[in-house]
């Protein structure tokens, strides 16, 4: 491994374990964590400090661009150094690190390794360190299906690799669990593995409950990462649409997020001539994310292989109203009672009407009742449950 250097952080809190609770000891090996913004850091670091809130340990062990050594929030993370950068997405570790990590971890009394995602670098390392550890490998999956939105040279070789590295991930962890229903069975498509649904959760501290009634809002906003295949065409697109037929004047989108297509971004809303209706916000915080969508329609046009958007849920906690396309958990949501519309095609017009149906006619908010079934707490505790029951089993050879 590299060298790790320790550098100052926020010292460990102490807790009081359940007398009904195994002690755990958590080993996430992942390839990027926190600063690093994206929904699969964002819920590797709420499960690892929802399991550090109910009395367990985790070490994080990840990539950037030096080596150190901290805690974080309780956390004790572990960054080496990555090696040959894709594209600011993969990343490599250095030769030789599943073998210095078994020697690292041997006596730390590690009792599971927690991998994400299978064609990361890192879920091999922990394919391997479990082994080496003779502790069983939890892996979680976030897509639903190959990648999506890149060019073509990338999408023959990450389906390459999907098929070889990454099936034989999904096949070597000792339990395998997917954020949703398309998640799951894609694993099963790749890999011939049954995995175990283990939905994405949001952190519901503080936060006051949902409006009972529903107020008509004129705000749109869309969330997320400005790049192919995130759907920001396609609602600039029906916004044009919604302001010429005049039925749904005033209103205004919000675009929250960056990317490399902000520049095609700035130039299609001028190209539309909607610079007095849309408005581009670039990089903003979890807060002000909550803030925006407060009250507001979430339009969520992705074609992406998305796994299951935690937007989905900020919005109803936010008493959004959600104007979606067919997208992983939506369903589900929807058959709960979430005021949810599923555009079943990816027409600008259909977008357009299903807009305009969430503004005249919104439906009834989604009953604070059952945010909890969302949370963290709640999520972290099946984790920690599925971590103790596979601790009888050995890993997969």
């Amino acid at each position: 491994m590299d060298a790790i250097r320790q550098t100052p952080g926020v010292e460990p809190t102490v807790h009081v374990l359940p007398k009904d609770l195994t002690p755990q000891h958590i080993l996430f090996i992942v390839n990027s964590f926190p600063p690093r913004v994206g929904g699969i850091e964002r819920h590797i670091s709420d499960l690892a400090d929802e399991v550090i809130r109910q009395g367990h340990r985790v070490t994080v062990i990840t990539l950037a661009e030096l080596a150190e050594h901290g805690i974080e929030n309780g956390i004790s993370v572990h960054r080496m150094r990555r090696h040959f950068p894709i594209a600011s997405v993969m990343s490599f570790p250095a030769f030789g690190t599943s073998r210095r990590l078994v020697r690292l971890f041997r006596q730390a009394g590690v009792t599971a390794v927690s991998t994400h995602t299978r064609f990361f670098p890192m879920s091999w390392v922990g394919l391997r360190v479990g082994r080496g550890l003779n502790v069983p490998v939890i892996h979680t999956e976030h897509g639903s299906d190959f990648v999506r939105g890149v060019s073509p040279v990338i999408a023959i070789a990450s389906r390459a690799v999907d098929i070889t590295l990454g099936r034989r991930t999904l096949r070597g962890a000792t339990r395998v669990l997917g954020v949703s229903e398309q998640v799951v069975a894609f694993v099963e498509r790749l890999a011939g593995v049954k995995a175990e649904l283990f939905y994405n959760a949001i952190t519901l501290d503080d936060r006051p409950a949902p409006p009972a009634e529903v107020t008509p809002t004129r705000r749109f906003v869309f969330v997320g990462r400005l790049v192919p295949g995130k759907g920001w065409d396609r609602l600039l697109d029906a916004c044009a649409l919604l302001a010429a037929s005049g039925d749904a004047r005033p209103f205004t989108v919000d675009i929250l997020g960056d990317g490399a297509d902000m520049p095609a971004v700035k130039r299609r809303i001028t190209e539309l001539g909607l610079t007095q209706i849309a408005r581009t916000h670039g990089y903003v915080n979890a807060g002000e994310v909550r803030d925006f969508l407060t009250g507001a329609i979430l339009v969520n046009p992705t074609t992406l292989a998305e796994g299951f958007q935690t937007t989905l849920l900020e919005a109803l906690a936010g008493g959004c109203q959600i104007v979606t396309f067919d997208v992983p958990g939506a369903a589900k949501l929807f058959a709960e009672g979430a005021p949810v519309r599923i555009v079943r095609t990816r027409a600008a017009q259909d977008l357009a009407d299903a807009m305009l149906a969430a503004l005249q006619y919104p439906a009834a908010a989604y009953p604070a009742s059952l945010l909890g079934q969302w949370s963290w707490p709640q999520r972290a505790a099946q984790y920690l449950s599925l971590v103790e029951s596979a601790s009888t089993r050995s890993p997969r050879a």
